[in-house]
């Protein structure tokens, strides 16, 4: 693509042209990547693990609620480098969120703060095992991805669960409790195998 430009001695004017150009070019050169096709069969599995309640959320990321107690914690250079007071990287870090039938399983790390409750005998991260209740899954054909929403209760605390299920196996985690700040979480989903006996 050539441009024209024809001396002005207003300088503003043609500082505002240069940008307007600069800008139509950047816009049509973003504007013209489309998303690559994903492969049927791949997908096919996706939608089918899903459905049949046997998969497992692994985080790569999290991403708490950004209070001046974890910026000031940032700041103070305790965390690791690469970290920010609005996310943490979790590689290496164990953790999960199993759905096997009608069960959901989690054991999630927490930063941000905790509102009341827990004690010395609490659990410092999300952790929760049994049957959720208001549970509902939906398919998002425009988005192309599994919405699922459900409640659950461990011991003192309740806990709200909304999951983002993309057909690349990626996803999001956004827990909401009564007695911390919400956090967020993205990482991959895949199917759990069923176990063979030798």
């Amino acid at each position: 693509m050539t441009a024209v430009f024809l001396y002005s001695p207003n300088t503003d004017t043609m500082k505002k042209f240069v940008l307007i150009v600069l800008s139509c070019t950047i816009l049509t050169c973003c504007g013209s990547t489309s998303k690559a096709p994903q492969d049927p069969r791949a997908i096919e599995r996706f939608t089918s693990f899903v459905n049949e309640k046997s998969f497992e959320f692994v985080a790569t990321t999290a991403y708490p609620t950004a209070t001046q107690s974890l910026n000031a914690i940032a700041n103070s250079g305790i965390l690791p480098p690469g970290n920010t007071a609005g996310t943490i990287q979790l590689i290496g870090t164990p953790n999960y969120v199993k759905f096997y039938g009608d069960s959901v399983s989690a054991y999630l790390p927490f930063y941000g703060e905790r509102q009341f409750g827990g004690g010395l005998s609490g659990n410092t991260g999300i952790e929760f095992k049994g049957i959720p209740n208001d549970y509902e899954q939906t398919y998002n054909t425009g988005k192309e991805r599994f919405e699922i929403e459900f409640d659950i209760a461990d011991k003192t605390e309740v806990y709200q669960i909304n999951l983002l299920l993309f057909s690349d196996n990626s996803a999001q985690v956004n827990v909401n409790s009564n007695q911390r700040n919400s956090i967020r979480f993205s990482g991959d989903v895949k199917a759990i195998e069923p176990k063979t006996e030798n």
